[in-house]
Parts: C-alpha cells; structure tokens; sequence
C-alpha cells in the first residue's frame, strides 16, 4: 500500500507546479526586450516593404512584437516573412494552421521538409503546408526559434518554453513564417524559390537575439 504521506507529497507537487504555470502565462507579462524589427530590410538582392497586420490577429497573438514583410528581389520574385515574437505570451507561436482554419485559407497538403543550410552540421527541419485561398496557392514554410534553438515542432517549442520558464530564464520564444504564391501551377518553380530563401534568412535569424 502506497504510503499516505508520499501520495500527499506528490500532490502538493503538482499543485506547485499548475500554479506557477498558470502565475506565469496568466499574470506574469513582461515587456518583450527583443525589437524584431531589425532584422535586416534588405537580404542579399531581396528588398523588402512592411505590410500591416489585421489587429484581430494582433489580439489573438496578445503580443505587438510581430512584423509581416513582403520581399522582392530583381527579377520580381516575391516573397512574404512573418514573425512574431514573445517573452510571455503562449498564443504568439501558436501554429500557422489556427489562424488559415478560421480566414477561409483551406490547407491543400502538409508535411515536413528537410533544408541543408551552410555552416549548420544536419539538414534543418521546416513545415511546409500548401495553400489555397480561392484566388491562387500558395506555399509556406514555418518553424519556431526558442532563444537559441530551431525547431518544427509545436510541442518541443512549448516544452522548451516551459522549462525556460520554471527555471527563470527569460528567453523569448519565435514563429518564422514563410511564403510565396504559386503562379500558373508552376509548383515546382514556387518550391525552389521558397527553399532558397528559407537558406538564405536561417542564418540571419539564427544571428538575431530572438
């Protein structure tokens, strides 16, 4: 028979431990310290213009620290890099899908794809989803950042967070996210686009205090 005191030890544990989560993603707010901003305008022969973003989306993320770009380079390619950014708010790096299931964004196909990008020792590991919003396709690419650390996954970026944040270790947690539009069912052509300019911000981003 398990010992009464052991069993009550256990569960004055776990209230510990539900109510310091909660004290943190429920009262704790603490002013994001990282202007993501900064991250560079101009990338190689890619230039960039800030878009808005709606602020019903704005709210939902509960942070203000999130920028939406739309990169062009000399040939007319286009490109779109969201990030958002957040020090205490668990909904800022919710996934992608939240967010296109309630826009009339319908996801087509999704999967994981491995990038080899230089001066990284394995392939780095993305999410990509295929898009369709009744106008053209689109195809996207996503990944979270946990102070130092890349990750496809939603989960391992939560579990990250947490223990980070137990353990009182501020560092801010990341949604990259990116995209460009399929044109004339040229998939194939969307893809390499998409592949080289994710290789081409990895680094930048990995260079950022995020």
């Amino acid at each position: 028979m398990i010992d009464k005191k052991y069993l009550t030890i256990i569960f004055l544990l776990m209230v510990t431990v539900f109510v310091s989560w909660r004290f943190y993603f429920c009262d704790y707010r603490q002013n994001d310290s990282v202007y993501i901003k900064n991250f560079p305008v101009m990338i190689g022969n890619w230039t960039s213009e800030e878009l808005s973003i709606d602020k019903a989306d704005l709210a939902m993320l509960e942070t203000g620290t999130a920028f939406l770009r739309l990169y062009k380079d000399n040939r007319g390619n286009k490109i779109y890099l969201y990030l958002a950014y957040s020090q205490s708010s668990p909904t800022a790096t919710n996934p992608p899908e939240v967010f296109y299931n309630g826009s009339g964004i319908s996801i087509i196909d999704k999967g994981k794809k491995n990038l080899k990008i230089f001066g990284f020792d394995s392939a780095f590991k993305v999410n990509w989803l295929l898009l369709d919003n009744n106008q053209n396709q689109q195809i996207a690419y996503y990944w979270y950042k946990v102070g130092g650390l890349n990750t496809h996954s939603y989960w391992k970026q939560r579990a990250l967070a947490a223990i980070n944040n137990l353990t009182g270790k501020r560092r801010g947690n990341s949604l990259i996210r990116i995209s460009t539009d399929i044109h004339n069912g040229r998939q194939k052509e969307a893809i390499n686009l998409i592949n080289g300019f994710a290789c081409l911000i990895i680094p930048q981003l990995d260079e950022q205090p995020l």
